[in-house]
């Protein structure tokens, strides 16, 4: 995704289950501070994917909000709608963009120009927790809002909470499913954008392989380090784009955030 063009998420639909226990532990994530609030920032780099393309850098601003329904934090809105013993579960909305939103961004890129922008949209839906002392597992399911591609994305993840020292340590490991009409959104190349040296391709439905750890250290009260890099293995549906050209993609990214 281009990170420089990044969308945040917009606002979600309140819905109330008052019969049912919101547990605040859905705000947090494993290796979080107990703080509410957090605003801080940093630095990212990250493999740009697309054909002819140097990677990608970008400084990002971050704010969290962890309250005891509602909650805003990588990018993404969330509502906590119930809970049962380990289980927990709830509502999610958030972006989807990349890219090739800008053609002001690869229009000097002779393996991507001529491509029709790729509009960024709302994506919406649900996840389900199982949280331990030693980690969590979950399931998101989200879905396109906004009807510019239609697709789907299911993904399943395990953090495990660990800690070494000073440090919060949070290995992680996942697999993302993506439908076709998502892959095609993004990857595809319809017959008027193919070229001599670009080949038309339609996308298939794809998993996404991924794994990585972050690193979160306490040096005051108030104050905090957190550091990330990660690793995911591409899909055969968005490897074998005529305007991808790579298997892996890997990020890293080194943050400071305030807590109150």
């Amino acid at each position: 995704m281009k990170l420089t063009t990044k969308i945040l998420a917009a606002a979600i639909t309140s819905l109330s289950f008052s019969s049912l226990a919101a547990p605040a532990s859905d705000s947090f994530a494993p290796g979080d501070s107990d703080s509410k609030w957090v605003v801080g920032g940093g630095g990212v780099i990250a493999t740009n994917i697309y054909a002819g393309e140097d990677n990608l850098g970008a400084i990002y601003p971050n704010i969290e909000y962890r309250g005891e329904r509602f909650f805003f934090k990588d990018g993404q809105l969330g509502f906590s709608a119930l809970g049962m013993g380990n289980f927990s579960g709830g509502l999610l909305i958030g972006a989807d963009a990349s890219f090739l939103m800008d053609d002001k961004e690869y229009r000097d890129n002779s393996q991507l120009a001529g491509l029709i922008e790729r509009d960024a949209t709302l994506e919406g839906g649900f996840y389900i927790n199982h949280s331990t002392n030693v980690g969590r597992l979950k399931l998101t399911v989200l879905s396109d809002l906004a009807g510019k591609h239609n697709g789907q994305t299911v993904s399943l993840s395990y953090t495990a909470d660990m800690e070494m020292g000073d440090w919060k340590i949070n290995p992680y490991i996942g697999s993302a499913w993506i439908s076709q009409d998502k892959v095609e959104h993004h990857v595809g190349v319809s017959a008027a954008e193919a070229t001599a040296t670009r080949a038309a391709y339609q996308g298939n439905n794809t998993s996404n392989v991924f794994a990585g750890v972050r690193g979160r250290y306490d040096f005051s009260k108030k104050w905090d380090l957190n550091l990330e890099a990660g690793v995911t293995r591409l899909g055969s549906g968005i490897e074998k784009s005529s305007i991808v050209d790579e298997k892996t993609a890997y990020h890293a990214s080194l943050g400071i955030n305030y807590n109150f």
